[in-house]
């Protein structure tokens, strides 16, 4: 039976300098965790998006927030309102994760969102889409795996795996605008899910995705290094 968290060997964090919080002469043997180095995987798309708009969004994905999971008590009450209680339900916080994106000219994100919620619901007519809608789940749903690793991009800390994804916005409220003002547009999206599942499994499903990514991008950064180097550009 899978696990969602498999604590591994405490031995490392045992030192005793409880004064100082770990900084220590052996400080460097325990690396801090860091934020900002995350992958978000759009393993399944629905058939009317090609795999390369998977792509484009873990390449443009600039933040990513996850729900928690929360324990929620049954309590018990006795005379003078005395109390006591045991778990009740675990559950998540919220089902929906939102990722923010980098918006460009032309607005594939917005274009994105718009095509995929219009499988199952054209604004216009109130119905899936006459010609590419559906109202079956397999064909609007998708799946995505999230990690983050340490800075070296490749050590997996976390991973998450979504099943049931589908977006809940089209960004149109992203095209305010003011003539004294310049800004980037980062919308972000809501996405509604089924279940998330973590664990060792998920981690090795992540940790595949993750170094054939982070590989061919070392590639293409060689590539376009030497070419410049090749060029007499520096």
């Amino acid at each position: 039976m899978p696990n969602p968290f498999v604590m591994g060997s405490f031995d490392k964090y045992r030192w005793p300098d409880q004064l100082r919080g770990m900084f220590g002469d052996h400080a460097t043997a325990i690396d801090p965790y860091q934020t900002g180095y995350h992958f978000l995987f759009f393993t399944k798309l629905p058939s009317e998006l090609t795999s390369e708009v998977g792509k484009f969004l873990t390449t443009v994905c600039q933040s990513v927030t996850v729900p928690g999971i929360t324990v929620n008590p049954i309590e018990y009450n006795g005379l003078n309102n005395m109390s006591w209680s045991v778990p009740g339900t675990v559950e998540y916080d919220n089902k929906r994760f939102t990722a923010r994106f980098v918006e460009f000219a032309g607005l594939p994100i917005t274009q994105i969102m718009g095509k995929w919620i219009t499988i199952f619901r054209n604004i216009i007519y109130g119905i899936a889409d006459p010609v590419i809608g559906s109202a079956s789940q397999v064909d609007y749903k998708g799946k995505c795996i999230y990690a983050t690793t340490l800075p070296d991009a490749r050590t997996i800390q976390y991973a998450a795996a979504f099943t049931g994804v589908y977006p809940l916005k089209i960004p149109t409220d992203s095209f305010s605008s003011d003539r004294t003002t310049q800004e980037k547009v980062e919308p972000e999206i809501e996405f509604s899910f089924d279940m998330m599942y973590t664990g060792e499994q998920a981690i090795y499903t992540a940790q595949s995705l993750v170094e054939s990514t982070v590989t061919a991008s070392i590639t293409a950064v060689d590539a376009m290094y030497e070419e410049a180097v090749g060029g007499g550009l520096i």
